[in-house]
């Protein structure tokens, strides 16, 4: 009988392969296939408590059934590559007992995994594995349901085993990809531990603030805020906080620095002025005006000078708007045909009660001043100005 030295070399083994052994309990040497020694290995040195599923699903969509057992069960998911979609069907929920236990892994991503109860009802099963990621279930009779006990998750490309206990990541980053992290505003404020203020999480768009201490804002934009105060302000000059809440002459006149005189504001249309002392000159712009169709009206709030060049005669004078004391000059012009007539308002006093007539030469330029007093214009005129 050769030695073992002296037999040939084999390097691709077979199920169907012998091994010579020593049977202790015939005591004489013995031969064992390959397969009966594999057989050997899972049963002495895997859990005895688990009964070992080993399944390597082909396509996404894939359905795993688990059968009943007497024993924990060890799902071991070898998948030929990643997979959007796959599913594992527990044992009946009346074939399963008290305290049993399902370990399941996958050694390929399973983007979305369904977890099928089979009459059970499951609590904080995944609903996705990663590769190399895996989870624990235990069955409780007494409420027919599965819950889980240990999660593996893969993040970050490590393995962080997650349980009811506390733990503490150290250095860890953090991705949870297309999974959702799920937290209440309480929750988060309880998590904070440098957190100031009270109430719901704020995000930048039109959020709801509720009595906030703003502190000092580097910018900002009040055109649409209402309930703007009037006091409490700072930065304003003096007088200028009371003016906004009562804007009044009298504070108005306070807030300024730079008035001068008393009393109340004034405005440009006819307004009551008290001892003006006016300084310097004055002036006001002339207003051109026109007839049409004998008719001539003027504005007397548009200035106290008006001109116009007659083309034709006047039959109807409007004067609107005077005020009481108003003095006003009128430059009336005859154009190049000249002999053009002005009828007077009845309204108009004259001195000696007669009514004085425009020049009537070609481009004679006469001057009218009248003042109007109660409801008469008490008028002269300077003709013929050359």
């Amino acid at each position: 009988m050769p030695t073992i030295n002296q037999l040939p070399t084999i390097t691709t083994l077979s199920g169907g392969d012998q091994l010579p052994v020593y049977a202790t309990s015939n005591g004489d040497a013995r031969k064992a296939s390959i397969t009966t020694l594999v057989d050997y290995f899972q049963k002495t040195f895997a859990d005895p408590n688990y009964t070992v599923v080993i399944n390597a699903p082909t396509n996404s969509g894939f359905n795993i059934a688990l059968a009943a057992s007497s024993q924990s069960i060890w799902l071991i998911m070898n998948p030929t590559g990643t997979f959007a979609a796959g599913s594992v069907t527990l044992p009946p929920v009346a074939d399963c007992y008290d305290g049993q236990e399902i370990i399941m892994i996958s050694t390929q991503t399973i983007s979305a995994l369904t977890i099928n109860g089979n009459g059970g009802t499951l609590v904080g099963v995944p609903a996705s594995l990663g590769a190399g990621s895996s989870f624990t279930i235990r069955f409780n009779e007494l409420q027919s349901t599965w819950y889980t006990i240990v999660n593996s998750l893969q993040i970050a490309g490590i393995d962080v085993v997650t349980t009811t206990g506390v733990q503490t990541l150290t250095n860890k980053t953090m991705s949870f990809g297309n999974n959702t992290f799920s937290a209440t505003s309480l929750q988060l404020f309880n998590a904070l531990s440098d957190k100031t203020g009270s109430g719901l999480a704020v995000f930048n768009t039109s959020p709801t603030l509720v009595t906030p201490i703003l502190g000092t804002p580097t910018s900002g934009t009040l055109t649409n805020c209402t309930g703007l105060p009037t006091t409490g302000l700072s930065g304003l000059g003096v007088g200028v906080a009371t003016f906004l809440a009562t804007p009044s002459s009298a504070n108005l006149a306070t807030a300024l620095t730079d008035e001068t005189g008393t009393g109340s504001a004034v405005f440009n249309v006819n307004p009551t002025i008290d001892g003006a002392n006016f300084t310097g000159h004055a002036q006001t712009a002339p207003v051109p005006g026109s007839s049409t169709g004998g008719v001539l009206t003027l504005d007397m709030t548009e200035s106290n000078v008006f001109t116009s060049t007659l083309t034709e005669n006047v039959t109807t004078l409007t004067l609107n708007n005077p005020a009481q004391g108003q003095t006003v000059n009128m430059l009336f012009t005859q154009d190049a045909t000249g002999s053009r007539l002005m009828t007077w308002p009845a309204s108009f006093k004259w001195p000696g009660g007669t009514a004085s007539v425009l020049s009537t030469n070609s481009n004679a330029v006469d001057l009218l001043v009248i003042t109007y007093i109660g409801t008469d214009w008490y008028a002269s005129m300077i003709k013929d100005l050359s």
